[in-house]
């Protein structure tokens, strides 16, 4: 999975970027930001050997939980 952020939020500093914490606040900085520009809604694809556990959930859970709709 591959998220990037740019900005003053990219500079916020993560104790860790390996672990299950740190792709969860990515996850809640990701979808704060996706509704700040006003996207309300984003797809999700995942390459078919991901699975939707670990690092890759905590993400995707977070920007659900920052309020964008999941298609």
């Amino acid at each position: 999975m591959f998220c990037e952020l740019a900005g003053e939020a990219a500079e916020t500093k993560l104790e860790s970027t390996r672990d299950v914490a740190a792709a969860a606040k990515i996850g809640k900085l990701l979808g704060e930001r996706l509704l700040l520009k006003g996207i309300p809604a984003v797809s999700i694809h995942m390459k078919r050997e991901q699975k939707y556990h670990g690092k890759v959930k905590a993400v995707i859970d977070s920007v659900r939980e920052a309020g964008v709709k999941l298609l």
